[in-house]
């Protein structure tokens, strides 16, 4: 008998213990003498039976917290991804093609992770383009059926850049609308500042139904954002970019704000919480907030760069309770908080002690389901079109063509060796396999880990151990609750 693998469990103020599972998603608090009973197994030490302690075992085993083998434990491991994968084959949820428009971009913000030398370069896609991307679409559609995925799938096409809504792509942008709506039914959003968004809405408007969001950023109130969001002559965009996201709202559009945080914007979220209030944007049931760190995919050591779990503890700190901020403001944490915490978020809001004795190795709430991959690049349902002519397995990776897996134009290609570097799990890192937490991370961003330690397997772990600690901690009361 061995312990799992994928067993965490950190203390409570009373002495009691969280134990969690990464592979199950099984949450319980247990005493010191079950986790004197966990810590002998995992030390190989030899159990004298007794009755109560073979209930124990039994219930500590359907809960999958211990296992006959580590081969047993890889075995389900294996069952439960090879299940996951045939899902999403066969799933709604299709493949999103990224398109960058042109790699131009009015803005001179000070923490671009693509670096602003690229912002310069003045090409937008042309109408000759445009229609080698829709054929190269047509292959990819094509190649993903013969694959014997997606086939009755509903497909995504996000605009971005650069920035992706510029005068100079006004045709671009339509003719890219235009089919990917009425030729393919895509559903379509776009990452955007939002500086010249009015120009386009009235373009857009006939597309509502297909058209999913703008994510659009303000990193604080007006004295802080254009300190940050600046234009290349040095202006500010608070005011600019606030009317654009009130006229979207009235108009029907969501519009989903970003807010990118580190140090030097922490102190003023609150302050922009209120800005949101007194708009009145939370009440519109098509707008949402996503509070996110500003990330160091390269390991260039941002100046004033704030960790993730930082963050997490100082929205407790300054919000209170952060399922009435999620509620209030229909936030939702940067991506890699979100995918750590969710799991774990969702036992404690739909915890049932009754049920507990009656779930196998699965979980307190019957959906909590690993994470094997982080995102749709690593399951190869990413197809990003860079403004040059390549295509890139993830959009973060746009512009840097030593990343590239292929080309739409002048011709299309897609080298099947560089794109299946992409296709990784956590069982193809040694390090992730081997974590307690990798299946609340999902062996952490692809392409981080590509910048950062020059392969997707060898994973940047980005302070996922201590984001995890963080959320437990700062939800202590509700553990406690748990064993009243």
């Amino acid at each position: 008998m061995i312990a799992s693998t994928y067993n965490s469990t950190y203390k409570l103020s009373d002495g009691n213990y969280v134990l969690i599972n990464s592979l199950s998603g099984a949450l319980d608090v247990i005493n010191t003498d079950i986790k004197k009973v966990l810590d002998d197994i995992k030390r190989n030490k030899k159990l004298t039976l007794y009755p109560e302690l073979e209930e124990l075992l039994s219930f500590l085993t359907k809960r999958g917290y211990l296992f006959n083998d580590r081969d047993e434990e890889l075995n389900k491991l294996t069952i439960i991804r090879d299940r996951m994968t045939e899902s999403l084959a066969n799933s709604n949820s299709g493949v999103t093609f990224n398109v960058c428009t042109t790699y131009m971009c009015n803005l001179r913000c000070p923490y671009c992770y693509q670096g602003h030398e690229i912002h310069k370069i003045s090409h937008a896609l042309t109408p000759a383009e445009v229609d080698k991307m829709f054929q190269a679409v047509d292959k990819i559609l094509s190649m993903e059926n013969e694959r014997g995925r997606f086939e009755n799938a509903t497909h995504r096409m996000m605009l971005y850049g650069g920035e992706p809504l510029l005068p100079t792509t006004r045709k671009t942008v339509e003719q890219v609308v235009k089919r990917g709506i009425e030729e393919y039914g895509f559903r379509m959003y776009a990452i955007t500042n939002g500086t010249f968004l009015h120009e386009f809405l009235d373009f857009l408007e006939p597309y509502k139904e297909n058209w999913d969001y703008f994510q659009i950023s303000i990193d604080g109130p007006k004295h802080i954002h254009d300190q940050r969001r600046i234009t290349a002559g040095g202006t500010g965009t608070f005011d600019r970019i606030a009317a654009n996201i009130s006229l979207a709202l009235e108009r029907g559009f969501a519009v989903g704000l970003r807010t990118n945080v580190n140090k030097d914007n922490l102190a003023y979220v609150k302050e922009l919480a209120t800005f949101i209030e007194d708009q009145h944007w939370n009440t519109y049931p098509n707008f949402g907030w996503q509070v996110s760190p500003v990330t160091d995919h390269y390991g260039d050591n941002l100046p004033n760069h704030l960790p993730e779990h930082e963050l997490l503890a100082e929205i407790y700190n300054i919000f209170g309770d952060l399922e009435e901020f999620m509620d209030k403001f229909n936030a939702k944490l940067g991506t890699d908080l979100n995918i750590r915490t969710s799991r774990i978020r969702q036992s404690i809001r739909t915890f049932d002690w009754e049920k507990v004795s009656e779930l196998d190795s699965c979980s307190s709430v019957m959906h909590s389901l690993p994470y094997f991959k982080e995102c749709s690049a690593r399951e190869q349902r990413f197809y990003a079109f860079g403004a040059e002519g390549l295509i890139y397995a993830c959009p973060e990776a746009v512009g840097k063509p030593e990343t590239a897996v292929g080309s739409f134009f002048p011709e299309y290609n897609l080298d099947a060796d560089k794109h299946a570097i992409w296709d990784q799990d956590i069982t193809d890192s040694e390090q992730c396999s081997s974590c307690s937490i990798s299946l609340f991370c999902g062996g952490g961003c692809a392409y981080a880990n590509l910048m950062r330690n020059g392969a997707i397997n060898k994973p940047y772990c980005n302070d996922s151990h201590q984001t995890i600690s963080t959320y437990i901690k700062k939800n202590e009361t509700a553990f406690l609750e748990l064993i009243k």
